[in-house]
């Protein structure tokens, strides 16, 4: 399903969509992933669609000092409002950052014209149901680098992002600079405990509960609850665990919000592809996250870009739950008016 973002501002149409209709555009917006599960996005209804704003409140001053993760947090909710209009049966048309870069408002989506529902729009809105961040083991299997032609065919059409595999005679390189970057976030008390505070008892509506963790150091989220050794060089079995699956990233030719918020449109769009092919995906930001391991991360790559994401991809061996939800009045700007 190609991208439907547009950089300039989109124009009123005539289309209003039901109070039920917008209310499943503010629901699917607010299942996006986002940083340690903090939800930093406030939706406000529109008669045709939704405003998209970030929730500076919810900022993580030590673990994205930038809000480079917020940004692109909030983009993976704009692509889940642009996948439901289709499923509506209207062409989703989107207005990034409507009011200026630097504003909260970072997009507004509205229904276009009429179009017809396709299959392919019925399983991509069925997939933002059943995704969710892989943080347990995932199958064994061989250094695999290619990916199936619909994750190129997801961030394809999103301007000024592309999507990267990892050489596999790479792996190790990447595994070192990877636990490099973990173990300095490790040692940093201030982001430890900002992460440990987002690790939530089951209750809650939000961050990531225990049930959602894995037992073992690896994946590298796992670090929320491990304490792990400091060490020189990365152990085996990060290598190891890198060989199952491809490793991708997102790059971007630029590095400030308006492409970190196309970075999140590729980042759900290529998510849901994944979902819809029957695989899960773990993230490996933290060589993002670490600023000086972005210039070595690039070079890895082969890309002279920005890296914003960095993603494991692969077939779980075990199921992991889905992480919760604020109730959708937390997040949201007023109710549609009848």
């Amino acid at each position: 399903m190609p991208s439907f973002t547009s950089p300039e501002p989109v124009p009123p149409v005539a289309a209003r969509l039901t109070n039920q209709e917008v209310l499943d555009v503010l629901r699917a917006a607010h299942r996006a992933p986002s940083i340690h599960n903090t939800q930093p996005w406030l939706l406000r209804p529109l008669p045709d669609g939704v405003e998209v704003q970030e929730d500076v409140a919810r900022a993580l001053p030590a673990s994205d000092p930038h809000g480079r993760d917020r940004v692109v947090s909030c983009g993976a909710a704009v692509r889940n409002a642009e996948v439901t209009l289709a499923r509506l049966g209207w062409r989703p048309q989107t207005a990034l950052f409507p009011a200026g870069s630097q504003d909260h408002l970072l997009a507004r989506v509205v229904a276009g014209p009429e179009q017809p529902v396709t299959g392919d729009a019925e399983d991509l809105y069925r997939a933002i149901w059943e995704r969710h961040t892989h943080r347990r083991i995932f199958m064994a299997g061989g250094e695999e680098e290619d990916v199936p032609p619909s994750f190129h065919h997801a961030v394809r059409g999103i301007e000024g992002v592309r999507l990267v595999t990892l050489p596999a005679h790479r792996r190790a390189r990447f595994a070192e600079l990877l636990w490099e970057a973990a173990q300095q976030q490790v040692a940093d008390e201030e982001r430890r405990a900002e992460i440990l505070r987002w690790t939530k008892a089951p209750a809650a509506g939000d961050g990531i509960p225990a049930r959602s963790m894995g037992n073992a150091p690896f994946p590298i989220d796992s670090l929320l609850v491990h304490t792990l050794r400091h060490d020189q060089s990365a152990p085996p079995w990060i290598t190891t665990s890198l060989a199952s699956g491809p490793v991708v990233a997102l790059l971007t030719d630029g590095d400030d919000r308006p492409d970190w918020l196309r970075a999140g449109l590729a980042l759900e769009s290529l998510l849901l592809a994944a979902t819809v092919a029957g695989l899960v995906a773990s993230f490996l930001n933290q060589v993002v996250q670490q600023e000086d391991a972005r210039p070595a991360l690039a070079a890895m790559l082969g890309d002279a870009g920005h890296p914003q994401v960095v993603l494991r991809i692969g077939q779980p061996l075990v199921d992991v739950p889905l992480t919760p939800r604020r109730p959708l009045t937390d997040v949201t700007l007023g109710w549609p008016q009848p």
